[in-house]
């Protein structure tokens, strides 16, 4: 993603706004970078995620953070890779140790998560599976600036508005940039019986259902800055998850044409909830 896409621009409709917040977040680099990334163990629900999939070229990937991150190889296939962006709204989130009662006090917050799969690749430990965050998008203000200058595990772009409905049998989602450097996405989708695994992944999984439950239970995500890298530890609760495969009638979707080879397919999965365990940084004095 080149030019303006690559930067944070703030979405308001308002001058002075937008020269505030630019000026306060548009830098990669912050005062904050190299200190211990600001977090707390948390929990909250996911009512409902939109999961879109993709095949992406692997060079493309492999180039983003060499010997930190490795891209998922697929059975057969030497030339492509995973991608997922995950479109969901975030709720009665809380710290793990607080009575359910203070979720209530949370907004509700959408997000939409753009990522790679693959290892992280850490010097001197053991390759671990994860997610490389490309781009997270938000309509949240508050979550920008946690996001990018105190736990530094988002690289964030903010957008004017997005939205995820779901009336049975159909899907809509949006992400609506205003004036920011957010990327645009629609999608329109209809819920249908079952779909058919996908090539790369047949010989993995016997059920699309335990499929869609490894593409959603990535624990760990990476976050490449100028100056460091941040790794995000989480885990989900599975217990009322609900799968639900979705036909695409219209994606469109801004952004992609510089890596992605071609859509996978797509689910929607109501129900989790997601626990924040643990985020840690590392200072990167070599470059990637």
């Amino acid at each position: 993603m080149h030019g303006r896409a690559s930067v944070y621009e703030s979405p308001s409709a308002y001058g002075f706004v937008r020269r505030v917040e630019n000026t306060l977040l548009s830098a990669d680099n912050s005062w904050w970078t190299g200190c211990r990334p600001l977090h707390a163990r948390m929990v909250a629900e996911v009512p409902r995620a939109l999961y879109l999939n993709y095949l992406a070229r692997k060079s493309y990937v492999a180039a983003l953070a060499p010997g930190l991150f490795r891209p998922l190889d697929l059975p057969g296939d030497k030339e492509t890779t995973l991608f997922t962006i995950l479109l969901f709204s975030l709720e009665r989130s809380r710290p793990l140790r607080a009575p359910q009662m203070f979720g209530a006090f949370f907004p509700h917050i959408m997000q939409s998560n753009w990522r790679f799969y693959g290892h992280l690749t850490e010097p001197n430990a053991e390759s671990r599976p994860s997610v490389l965050f490309l781009r997270t998008v938000t309509n949240s203000l508050a979550l920008s600036i946690f996001g990018r200058r105190l736990a530094r595990c988002f690289p964030l772009r903010r957008a004017r508005r997005m939205a995820l409905s779901w009336e049975a049998p159909r899907l809509s989602a949006m992400i609506e940039p205003g004036a920011g450097s957010a990327p645009e996405l629609i999608f329109q989708g209809e819920q249908i019986e079952s779909s058919p695994i996908s090539e790369g992944f047949r010989q993995q999984f016997s059920s699309y259902e335990d499929y869609a439950h490894w593409i959603i239970d990535q624990h760990l995500s990476l976050v490449i800055w100028p100056r460091e890298y941040v790794v995000q530890d989480m885990h989900l609760d599975f217990a009322k998850a609900k799968i639900t495969p979705l036909h695409c009638l219209k994606c469109r979707v801004a952004g992609l044409e510089d890596f992605v080879v071609q859509p996978s397919d797509c689910f929607l999965v109501e129900g989790l909830q997601v626990f924040l365990d643990h985020i840690f940084s590392r200072t990167n004095r070599t470059g990637f």
